[in-house]
């Protein structure tokens, strides 16, 4: 076997240039490219290697490396964890500031290949700037802490352990059952050591997702179940996305007459004028999936780790009669909450299932309840995000400006806050694909960063961020890179002075309003925020817009614009949509007031439908 000598950057570079994948047939870069930020730790060595192959490997610049690795995160989310970006960074701060996008990428299920630097392997110049010093365990650094919200973990400390390490990281990453985010922490020292490298390692691979069939024994379990049921949901996830099950899932639903909830993970896995279509389920649901899921009995949960914004913290799920049937790639998610695990691809089992079910059905009385509901809802939907003259509108009249004047392709982009629910009611997919949004780990930030990614990945849609005005403060610097990149957005800053959604909750708890809203903090000069002029000084096209018939006529001059434009409006931080699932948080047991009361109350009632033993 031919070697060939090779620093260990330029070899770890040259091996990812050599990963391709499958996609629709054509052959595809596994890895499409990298975002960095260059310090002491990965600049001499990796850095140029990634410099001496940038047309293999494109390597984007970030601002903060917790954004470019969002980024990174939102773009996979968006191809369908086929592609992996790259996020590296310097030792120190820079690698620390990954952490919570790994976290991110961990609590999604998503891939991303993290490469911070590392301290020296020799440890002779130690402790090196930035170096975080354990007494007690000299081998640990500050890198450690990716082991807690990744998938891999490996620290090369000699160069030819790239050899039996990359190819581990790179199976973890597109495992459908244990897909999340690998960290291979890079000494810096061994960045620049030369090894014999075998001329096998760098062969062109050709990678494939495998779609794991399920066992048949399950299969008939589920079906034996789902046969005795009379009033069943089907809750549509993520993981439909990612088997690329859109198209079993309309199928199975209409075979069998079974009504479909949605996730917000798996929302736009079905369009609004589906026959079964009921809108999503659970905490930021609507009356009209929560309704039918109080009367359920019997659950087809599909590429969901059924998280507790999904189920109501497990109280939406009224009918003593009750089963579940879970069906998931990851043995973990499929055998939670006392269900009949059905462990498979989601586009495979769903074909296997509805052979082993035949001709069944439900009796159509069912679904048309179920339309019923939905009719009902959206006719309330329509309503409170309507055209309003009032003098600051809500989240759900902003989104309704935008949603009525967008195209059908047009993708919405959410994370954390109050703006997830109000979108995922107002943004009733027309197309598959059109909402797109983070909510397994819910991070501020994420809007901006995560619509960038989601924009590389289809740069012929256009994409539209709605952001708060606390998440547009957290990070911002996105609107920057999107435009010295040439990767449009529109983003919409929806400003209620402050952390409204969580003032809402204090309230709701029976506390009195502290430190959430702007006005309620400790501040001695509250001063407006421009974010419009904001997002000009960073080259992009912005405008504050008074009202919503400004805000549907901004939109339109966005639409046409050839670069990022940022429209912002002030919002009523107390108006929301109606709620209609319970979900746990804490309460105080020992009420001080009659707030607290009331709302100890309600916490009460709620544990009281929970579904004990999950």
């Amino acid at each position: 076997m031919k070697n060939i000598q090779l620093t260990c950057a330029h070899a770890l570079v040259k091996f990812l240039t050599k990963q391709k994948i499958l996609i629709e047939g054509k052959k595809e870069p596994l890895f499409p490219g990298a975002f960095g930020i260059f310090g002491h730790g990965n600049v001499a060595c990796l850095g140029q290697a990634l410099e001496e192959n940038k047309k293999e490997l494109p390597t984007w610049r970030g601002h903060h490396e917790q954004n470019m690795a969002l980024t990174g995160i939102a773009y996979s989310r968006a191809k369908r964890r086929k592609q992996i970006f790259i996020a590296t960074s310097s030792v120190g701060p820079g690698s620390t500031n990954m952490i919570t996008a790994a976290a991110v990428a961990m609590s999604n299920r998503l891939p991303i290949l993290f490469l911070p630097g590392d301290t020296f392997a020799n440890r002779l110049p130690d402790p090196v700037l930035q170096q975080v010093e354990h007494f007690n365990n000299p081998g640990l650094t500050q890198n450690d802490s990716f082991k807690s919200v990744v998938r891999y973990f490996d620290r090369i400390t000699r160069p030819e352990q790239i050899i039996s390490s990359l190819p581990q990281a790179i199976e973890i990453m597109l495992d459908p059952a244990d897909c999340g985010p690998a960290c291979i922490s890079l000494s810096q020292d061994v960045q620049g050591e030369v090894f014999d490298y075998p001329e096998d390692f760098f062969k062109e691979r050709v990678h494939s997702i495998r779609r794991p069939r399920p066992d048949d024994f399950q299969i008939k379990k589920a079906a034996e179940i789902i046969k005795n049921s009379k009033n069943p949901i089907l809750i549509s996830g993520g993981g439909v996305f990612y088997s690329d099950a859109m198209n079993e899932l309309s199928n199975f639903s209409m075979k069998h007459n079974i009504p479909v909830t949605q996730t917000v993970m798996g929302y736009s896995t079905m369009k609004r004028d589906h026959s079964h279509f009921l809108g999503p389920i659970g905490g930021l649901g609507g009356k009209a999936a929560n309704n039918m899921a109080k009367q359920t009995d019997l659950a087809i949960a599909v590429g969901t780790k059924l998280a507790d914004f999904t189920t109501g913290s497990w109280a939406n799920f009224e009918n003593p009669n009750f089963k579940l049937v879970s069906i998931n790639t990851a043995r973990f998610d499929a055998n939670k909450h006392m269900g009949q695990a059905v462990v498979g691809d989601a586009k495979v089992t769903l074909s296997e299932l509805s052979l082993a079910l035949g001709n069944w059905k439900v009796d159509d009385s069912w679904n048309k309840k179920g339309q019923t509901e939905l009719k009902n809802w959206n006719e309330y939907i329509d309503k409170e995000s309507g055209p309003t003259n009032q003098k600051l509108p809500s989240y759900a009249q902003a989104v309704g400006a935008i949603y009525r004047n967008s195209d059908t392709s047009d993708i919405a982009v959410t994370a954390a806050g109050g703006l997830v629910g109000e979108v995922v009611q107002v943004w009733r997919p027309r197309e598959l694909n059109t909402h797109e949004t983070e909510w397994g780990f819910s991070c501020m930030s994420y809007e901006i960063s995560g619509a960038l990614g989601i924009k590389m990945a289809n740069p012929n849609k256009e994409v539209i961020a709605f952001v708060g005005d606390g998440s547009y403060l957290l990070y911002n610097s996105d609107i920057y890179s999107s435009v010295i990149t040439n990767n449009k957005l529109i983003i919409i800053v929806c400003d209620n002075g402050g952390h409204a959604v969580i003032n809402r909750l204090q309230l709701y708890k029976g506390g009195k309003e502290f430190n959430c809203l702007l006005k309620s903090s400790k501040t001695s000069n509250l001063v407006p925020v421009d974010f419009a002029s904001h997002a000009k000084s960073m080259g992009a096209n912005g405008e504050q817009v008074n009202s919503i018939s400004e805000l549907e006529e901004a939109f339109k001059r966005a639409k046409k614009s050839k670069k990022t434009y940022v429209i912002s409006i002030h919002t009523d931080g107390y108006q929301w949509l109606e709620g209609s699932a319970y979900w746990e948080s804490p309460t105080l047991s020992v009420p001080t007031t009659e707030e607290n009361k009331r709302a100890l109350k309600e916490h009460l009632d709620g544990k009281n439908k929970q579904r004990k033993g999950i």
